[in-house]
């Protein structure tokens, strides 16, 4: 089970959580302010979410993306790599939202004895403005994951007391999703050298089964992991060194100020939008 791109490149699941770390560790913004940071792509993810600009949106997706390639020097090849699933699925989301949703105004309509089959212009423009906001998202989520560890996260959001039980719940979440995927990773691989594939019964056959030994695997991995951080003196609570540079007033002022000229941004352009449709 791994990533397979249309040149033929394989990237099993375990290699995505170590390089996403280590760009994590190593990218040029690596050393800035976690609280910096998590400020600005909170803010810029919530303005995204809400606009009703498309505008906005997309330039919300160019902005990360040119701060992600040009700035924090994250590979191409691997940024494309990390976005191009996910924006295929929304795709596939949006053009359902565009074929079956919507109302008022028809763009088409297809008449059959059975039923009527009509694409409204309301439900395209829902549709590509679910996929704009997808996309602006997704690059704001990127530009935190990839520019910032989570262990600087985590301890950044202590700062701003955030219950401990949720931040040390998001950490054992974040490493098991990668463990419990690499380990899925393992068991279809066995399977594919048992010949588990040969057909379409075989196939179903073998994911069954991988599904019922994946939950039990993830029962035993968890009371190992608990057992081992007993025995190293875990007593509720996770601990990290707080060694992390302090936030740049001015920075804070200027991403505060970015946030205002996006929100009139997109209460323009929102309105032109709305003019022009």
């Amino acid at each position: 089970m791994s990533y397979t791109f249309s040149w033929g490149f394989k990237i099993p699941f375990g290699q995505i959580s170590a390089r996403v770390d280590r760009y994590a560790y190593t990218n040029n913004l690596a050393k800035s302010s976690p609280a910096t940071k998590l400020l600005f792509g909170l803010s810029v993810l919530i303005i995204s979410v809400t606009s009703q600009s498309p505008i906005l949106t997309f330039f919300v997706f160019l902005m990360n993306s040119t701060l992600l390639l040009t700035y924090a020097k994250i590979p191409v090849n691997f940024y494309w790599k990390m976005l191009i699933y996910p924006l295929a699925t929304a795709l596939l989301s949006c053009i359902i939202i565009a074929l079956f949703f919507g109302y008022g105004e028809p763009i088409t309509q297809i008449v059959t004895p059975w039923f009527t089959w009509t694409i409204f212009n309301n439900g395209v423009t829902m549709a590509a403005m679910t996929f704009l906001r997808v996309s602006g998202a997704l690059s704001c989520l990127y530009f935190l994951v990839l520019t910032t560890s989570i262990t600087d996260m985590l301890i950044t959001l202590r700062k701003f007391h955030v219950p401990l039980i949720l931040i040390e719940m998001s950490l054992l979440i974040y490493r098991y999703i990668f463990l419990l995927l690499e380990i899925a990773s393992q068991m279809n691989t066995a399977q594919e050298m048992r010949l588990g594939d040969t057909n379409w019964i075989n196939k179903i056959k073998s994911t069954a089964l991988l599904a019922g030994n994946l939950f039990i695997r993830t029962l035993e991995q968890g009371e190992r992991t608990f057992t081992a951080m007993s025995a190293r003196g875990y007593d509720g609570e996770i601990r990290t060194l707080d060694d992390l540079p302090n936030p740049q007033p001015w920075l804070i002022i200027g991403i505060l100020f970015f946030d205002i000229l996006l929100i009139l941004a997109s209460v323009f352009t929102t309105t032109g939008w709305s003019l022009a449709a």
